[in-house]
């Protein structure tokens, strides 16, 4: 079932259970806007009006859905089992690519990125794994919020930055939106938030140190860079599997995110995190602060 573009060493581990499939509802647009549903993931991978694009997509966000299940023991996008939709063939994903809003992602029917990187994308890929992981849990955020919350948009990218990289242990996002060159190197990609890994461009830089992420006008996903390197100095200090613990504390933690969601408070839910999630460990809070300390993230708390 997961073939084609959804395959990579980070998902091809185990295929996904019928829970999982039935855990993702898919729509597409048809004629004048309207949404037209197709059932679980199962009943829309045997609708033959679907390419073969379509499925790849539905089975990128089925194999999401498993990782973290399996790496943050979410269970639906609000932890009671709500599932998520993925709706097909949105118009504004035609021209900026996946995007999120609560209970459901939605693609286009092309590649987003072709249009701006030419041959160097792939017009074929509409959902990444990882880009689906990231998009899940931006839905998750979504639905711990009021409508009274105004989170900091970079605080919400840096965070599904962070989740996308530590459950498929990869640091280049999306770059299985592009083609391959000669060398078997992909092309381009989202985000390099690693060692540069691919032959082209990303397509957005990002920044790492806060007090250049705060400087007015900075876009809200290189900004995102920020928490996104926090987690990967947590990681480096305590390892992955902790590091994912900590992060997953953070995105559940409802004080945060229901009516705030500034810089402050996410250091303070990091903090309070860890006191929660290793209460007595002192080495584990000494590591978390010098990773905050590494991108000048603890001064948003002072």
């Amino acid at each position: 079932m997961a073939t084609g573009p959804v395959t990579r060493s980070a998902v091809a581990q185990s295929q996904p259970t019928a829970a999982d499939l039935a855990s993702v509802r898919v729509a597409l647009t048809a004629a004048k806007g309207r949404k037209v549903a197709l059932g679980t993931a199962l009943d829309a991978l045997r609708d033959g009006r679907l390419t073969a694009a379509e499925r790849h997509a539905i089975m990128a966000l089925v194999h999401a859905v498993k990782m973290l299940r399996e790496r943050a023991a979410l269970n639906g996008v609000d932890d009671a089992g709500a599932g998520v939709e993925l709706l097909l063939r949105d118009t504004d994903a035609n021209e900026r690519g996946p995007w999120a809003t609560t209970g459901q992602i939605a693609v286009g029917a092309r590649n987003g990125l072709a249009t701006r990187r030419g041959s160097a994308a792939r017009a074929d890929v509409l959902l990444t794994v990882d880009a689906a992981v990231h998009e899940l849990t931006h839905v998750v955020q979504f639905g711990r919020m009021s409508t009274k919350a105004k989170p900091h948009p970079a605080l919400l990218e840096g965070i599904a930055d962070a989740a996308a990289i530590l459950a498929t242990g990869d640091d280049t996002l999306g770059e299985e939106f592009f083609n391959v060159d000669a060398s078997g190197r992909y092309r381009g990609s989202i985000r390099e938030l690693g060692a540069h890994t691919t032959t082209g461009p990303a397509l957005g830089h990002v920044i790492t140190n806060y007090h250049d992420a705060v400087r007015p006008g900075t876009e809200e996903h290189a900004g995102g860079g920020v928490v996104a390197a926090t987690f990967m100095q947590v990681r480096a200090r305590l390892g992955r599997e902790r590091a994912e613990q900590l992060l997953w504390a953070v995105i559940r933690d409802t004080a945060a995110w229901n009516m705030g969601g500034s810089w402050k408070d996410l250091v303070l839910s990091l903090r309070r995190q860890v006191a929660a999630v290793w209460a007595g460990d002192t080495a584990a809070a000494s590591a978390v602060e010098a990773a905050l300390s590494s991108t000048a993230l603890d001064a948003a708390a002072r």
